[in-house]
C-alpha cells in the first residue's frame, strides 16, 4: 500500500509539476542498457544466465535456512492438500507461476529472444522456480509435495505464455493485494501469529485471511479508444476465518485444545477497479521498467464484496504428513 501511494504521488508530480527536458532533433546517444536487444545477444544471455543461477542459489539457501531447516527431513512423499485453506494456496501458486513467467519473458526479450522464444522460455523459468520449491516440500515431514500445487503452477505459467503467444502482451493480468485489519486479541490473535507470523514479509506470503489474488482485465487492449489505456476491471478471490488448513481446530504450544468451528470459513469475491501501470508510463526506460515490476500489485480502489460459507472438510491425514501448521 505504501509503495503504491508513493507511486501515485510520483505520477502526480511527474505530470503536473515536472517539466520534460528538451529532446534534440537528432538524438545520437547510444541505446539504453534497458532497451531490448534486436537480436540474441550472447553477452546479455551470459549475464542473464549467471544472474538467474545466482538468484536461485540465494533463494534456495534462504528457504532452507529460514524455512526447511526448522523441520525434520524424510524421504520424498506426496500430500493431498487440494481442500486446504479454501484453495487460497492454489490461487497463490497460480499467481506466482504467472508473474514469474511474465518477468522471465521480459528478461528474455531484453536479451534479444523473439516473442515466441521468450513466452515459452519465460514459462519454463517460472515453472522451474516454483516446482523446485515443491520438490523441497516433498522431503519435509511438515509438508509434502502437492500435485495440485504443480498443476496450479502450470496454470499460472500457461496463462502468461498463452497471452504472449496470442497478443504479444498481457491483457488479463494476475495481481496481488493484502487486506488491512488486525486480529482480535486472545486465542485467534495467538493462532494467527503462530500460523502466519507477525511481520509483514512473512504474513504477506502466508496469511490467507488477508491476501487477495486478482484478475485485472484491460478493456482498451481488446477495444482500443473505448476507455483510458490504463483502466482495468478487476475481480479478486480471498478467504476469511481460516485458522487451520482444513478446519478451525488446533492444539496450542501448551497442549490446550481449541475448537472454533463456530467461525464459518468464508470464501470472498471482490469486485473493483485497477490500473495497468505500464500504460501510465511517460516512456522513460527506467520508469517503464519500475512500473512493469510493480504491476504485480493491484492499485487500491473502492470495491464490493460477496461472501459465502465454504463447504466443511476434514484433514485426510491428521496424524501424518500435512500442512495444517
Amino acid at each position: 500500500m505504501i509503495i503504491l501511494l508513493v507511486l501515485v504521488i510520483y505520477i502526480l508530480w511527474r505530470d503536473l509539476y515536472r517539466r520534460p527536458a528538451a529532446i534534440p532533433a537528432t538524438d545520437l546517444s547510444p541505446a539504453s542498457v534497458l532497451d531490448r536487444a534486436a537480436l540474441p545477444d550472447r553477452s546479455r544471455l551470459r549475464v542473464l544466465g549467471i544472474t538467474i543461477l545466482g538468484i536461485y542459489a540465494i533463494s534456495a539457501a534462504g528457504l532452507y535456512l529460514f524455512w526447511y531447516s526448522r523441520t525434520r527431513r524424510t524421504g520424498f512423499h506426496w500430500f493431498n492438500d487440494i481442500d486446504e485453506w479454501n484453495q487460497m494456496d492454489k490461487a497463490g501458486h497460480i499467481f506466482s507461476g504467472y508473474f514469474q513467467s511474465v518477468w522471465g519473458y521480459e528478461v528474455l526479450r531484453w536479451a534479444g529472444l523473439n516473442n515466441k522464444q521468450s513466452a515459452i522460455g519465460g514459462a519454463m523459468l517460472g515453472l522451474f522456480f516454483q516446482n523446485s520449491i515443491e520438490v523441497m516440500d516433498g522431503f519435509s515431514t511438515k509438508w509434502g509435495a502437492s500435485q495440485s500445487d504443480l498443476g496450479a503452477n502450470l496454470i499460472g505459467a500457461t496463462m502468461a505464455a498463452s497471452q504472449y503467444l496470442l497478443w504479444e502482451e498481457q491483457r488479463i493480468m494476475l495481481k496481488y493485494s493484502m487486506e488491512n485489519g488486525e486480529y482480535s486479541k486472545g486465542e485467534l490473535a495467538e493462532r494467527a501469529a503462530e500460523l502466519f507470523g507477525n511481520g509483514l514479509p512473512e504474513a504477506g506470503i502466508k496469511d490467507y485471511n488477508k491476501m487477495r489474488i486478482w484478475a485485472s482485465v484491460n478493456p482498451s487492449k481488446f477495444y482500443p479508444g473505448v476507455l483510458p489505456k490504463w483502466f482495468c476491471f478487476s475481480i479478486g478471490y480471498g478467504a476469511e476465518n481460516l485458522y487451520g488448513g482444513f478446519q478451525n481446530v488446533w492444539e496450542d504450544k501448551n497442549g490446550i485444545q481449541h475448537d472454533r468451528r463456530d467461525l464459518p470459513r468464508m470464501r470472498v469475491l471482490d469486485f473493483s477497479l485497477d490500473a495497468d501501470l505500464p500504460a501510465l508510463s511517460s516512456g522513460d526506460k527506467k520508469e517503464l521498467t519500475a512500473f512493469k515490476l510493480l504491476n504485480i500489485f493491484k492499485v487500491p480502489f473502492p470495491g464490493i464484496k460477496h461472501k459465502w460459507e465454504a463447504a466443511k472438510v476434514s484433514n485426510p491425514n491428521p496424524n501424518g504428513w500435512g500442512r495444517e501448521e
